[in-house]
């Protein structure tokens, strides 16, 4: 795979990614490219989602990335979208050889490349980090 990131959007249409207005000006769009995103020396990579007001604990936390929530709707439901580009047709676990236009077909196509979520308190995370929740650093 030449390229591949993870984006958050607030469901609902048009789907646009979130976009916050950082101090000082600069944008935040909530996307993290491959180049952008921690990767363990296993492969394995961490999104933790959040709000602006939790960026700072997020980012002490060894071996995350942060993503960020909308300002203007914290509280809207959201869609993560894992986006990959110019895979390699020799790739067998490319989500373009999933049976089905299912997660389970996904997953069946992506075996351990398929991405996994889950929900812990951000309490738990900057105090007993990534292992406490079950998260392989």
């Amino acid at each position: 795979m030449r390229y591949w990131s993870m984006c958050i959007y607030p469901d609902m249409r048009p789907h646009p990614v979130v976009e916050n207005t950082l101090p000082g000006g600069n944008k935040d769009w909530g996307c993290r490219a491959d180049d952008a995103t921690k990767v363990s020396s296993s492969g394995n990579y961490t999104y933790v989602i959040g709000t602006e007001a939790q960026r700072a604990a997020i980012q002490r936390i060894p071996g995350v990335a942060f993503l960020p929530l909308s300002t203007a709707q914290p509280s809207a439901r959201y869609l993560l979208i894992l986006r990959n580009t110019l895979v390699n047709s020799s790739f067998a676990n490319s989500v373009q050889n999933a049976p089905s236009a299912s997660p389970a077909g996904a997953a069946l196509a992506m075996g351990p490349y398929y991405p996994r979520a889950s929900v812990w308190a951000l309490s738990t995370l900057s105090t007993k980090g990534l292992a406490a929740c079950g998260v392989q650093p």
